[in-house]
């Protein structure tokens, strides 16, 4: 049996060390925010700051001009294989699309000639599959219309 306490009781479920925070406040201050901090210091201490101030200092790596031209050689490369991805994809697209157009008209001829389009889209759909399934399919489909007295 415990004894009421003029001291709030502190919830044991929230955060590390029996703390009134929630884990995530907790948490976010053990975490350094700045990439530079030097681990074990918070973003506001002199050391993170120290750290901070040795990478601003840095100065850059100078580029030679080899390097230079390494780069811009390799960036053209990349560039004329993007426009060469690009563009066969292009082609690609416009060739599709005639076959899709060659397609209308083959159908809508059929269909000039007295032909249902329909049964013709279902017959090439059929031919695409494989035989053994297009029989199962059908021996399913007649055992239901027999059960249905159809």
């Amino acid at each position: 049996m415990t004894l009421p306490t003029d001291q709030p009781q502190r919830d044991t479920k929230l955060g590390p060390a029996n703390s009134a925070e929630p884990a995530a406040v907790d948490a976010a201050r053990a975490t350094p925010a700045d990439p530079h901090c030097v681990s074990g210091s918070a973003p506001g201490d002199a050391s993170s700051q120290a750290a901070g101030a040795r990478q601003a200092n840095r100065t850059p790596m100078k580029q030679s001009p080899e390097d230079e031209a390494v780069t811009g050689k390799l960036l053209a490369a990349a560039a004329q294989e993007l426009r060469q991805f690009v563009e066969r994809t292009e082609r690609l697209a416009a060739e599709k699309q005639d076959i899709a157009d060659q397609m209308k008209e083959v159908m809508a001829e059929a269909k000039g000639r007295g032909y249902d389009t329909k049964a013709l889209r279902r017959l090439i759909a059929l031919r695409k599959r494989d035989p053994d399934d297009v029989a199962e399919e059908e021996a399913i489909l007649d055992m239901y219309k027999v059960a249905l007295g159809m």
